[in-house]
């Protein structure tokens, strides 16, 4: 069978996806990964065939007006600006949607912009599954919507994922309906994510059991899978350490790993500050992976190695804590390594995994308009604690022996391959 798979947004959107694109290949399935043009190479070079979707989003997420609502931490103000933005592409970006759409069987897709790619899928005609990265809105009796987790009565529960979808729909309700008139769509009658549970559309959760319960008065097409991660031997196959960041790994105690990604902190200054404040102050060394941030004049220390990329999966565990965004690939790399996290959030999905991760005591979360180099370094230092440091390697343990590309296979092949 030949699946789709569609996503957009930063590396995080786009590597677990990846991953799930091996998964079915080896499974002997054909794959299309259709993503915006600037990751051509990085997944081409896994052997992967690459449908370009309109638009670079290292430029569009340091435009102007990306950059300054991702400066205020709003989150609604965010998703309205993306919403806007895909209506300003919408033909070509519907266009590059609908061409990589006739070619494939069924459609997987990034559960944001769901909305989009199943008018898409709609007007052709083909099936459709879900693959969510951040945590659920389907509603539960068990547990409320994570942000809003204040009560836990089963009423209130239930009541936090209605509001929660009925605000997302008020947001992205004009942009699914320019694409939809756009194929020549009748209105829906509801929500569209009202429609997707009526219509049973599968969504695959790829996150840990380990941080987020299956519940079970969901419906059986909901599941949790697991992280989707890229096997270790293929990333070391597509990946050659820097000579001079193995030899400075070498030359001291384990490091602390700050990255924030393919996010641009709000602040770079700020953080260039913190950083030399921490090697001021201390003796720690500092790996500093700079992503898609542009950190200028950061200090010249012997304890401070910055790169620009990185396998996270090699260089984690031979670290000692990390410091990060809190995006959900990133997060399942330093939980997969098994050693303490300090989530540093900025916006959208990131102080939810924030506050999953200081309840299950696996790190600790400071939201980044709260960040200090005072509060970084009593976050570090309790990241020291031989609890919080057995919490991370039992985490480690059970996580490492969940294969989310595998349980992610299984589902889709019940799902859109059997009858």
């Amino acid at each position: 069978m030949h699946f789709g798979l569609f996503t957009y947004g930063s590396r995080g959107d786009v590597q677990p996806y990846m991953a799930l694109a091996l998964g079915l290949m080896h499974h002997g399935h054909q794959v299309t990964l259709a993503a915006p043009q600037n990751f051509k190479n990085l997944i081409e070079g896994y052997g992967i065939s690459f449908h370009p979707l309109h638009g670079n989003a290292e430029e569009l997420i340091y435009s102007p007006e990306c950059l300054q609502v991702i400066n205020s931490g709003n989150d609604v103000a965010f998703l309205k600006h993306l919403f806007s933005m895909l209506s300003n592409m919408k033909e070509p970006l519907l266009e590059s949607m609908l061409s990589c759409g006739h070619k494939v069987d069924a459609f997987i897709v990034n559960n944001l912009g769901s909305d989009i790619y199943g008018a898409v899928a709609e007007k052709l005609g083909k099936k459709m599954m879900i693959v969510q990265l951040n945590p659920p809105n389907i509603t539960t009796r068990e547990f409320a919507m994570p942000g809003l987790d204040w009560f836990n009565m089963s009423w209130y529960n239930q009541l936090t994922y209605s509001i929660a979808n009925a605000v997302l729909w008020k947001l992205a309700k004009k942009t699914t309906y320019t694409f939809r008139n756009l194929l020549q769509l009748p209105p829906l009658k509801q929500s569209v994510f009202k429609q997707y549970i009526e219509d049973k559309i599968p969504v695959i959760h790829a996150f840990s059991t380990e941080l987020i319960k299956r519940p079970a008065d969901w419906q059986e097409q909901h599941v949790v899978t697991g992280f989707l991660t890229l096997p270790q031997q293929i990333i070391q196959n597509n990946y050659t350490a820097q000579a001079e960041l193995v030899s400075w790994l070498t030359r001291g105690d384990k490091p602390i790993y700050i990255g924030f990604g393919s996010i641009p902190v709000p602040d770079p200054e700020k953080l260039r500050g913190i950083i030399e404040q921490l090697l001021t102050a201390t003796n720690h060394r500092i790996i500093f992976c700079t992503g898609w941030s542009h950190v200028p004049n950061l200090p010249q220390h012997t304890n401070l190695m910055v790169i620009s990329q990185v396998n996270h999966q090699w260089l984690l565990p031979q670290c000692k804590t990390a410091v990060i965004h809190g995006g959900v690939g990133t997060l399942a790399a330093v939980l997969k390594a098994g050693i303490p996290v300090i989530i540093v959030s900025i916006f959208v999905d990131q102080p939810l995994w924030g506050k999953i991760i200081a309840k299950k005591k696996n790190g600790l979360h400071i939201p980044w308009r709260k960040l200090t180099a005072v509060k970084l370094l009593n976050a570090i230092n309790k990241t020291a604690d031989a609890q919080m440091q057995n919490e991370a390697k039992q985490a480690a343990k059970n996580i490492n022996q969940q294969d989310g590309v595998k349980n992610a296979v299984y589902a889709i092949e019940q799902y859109l391959v059997k009858p």
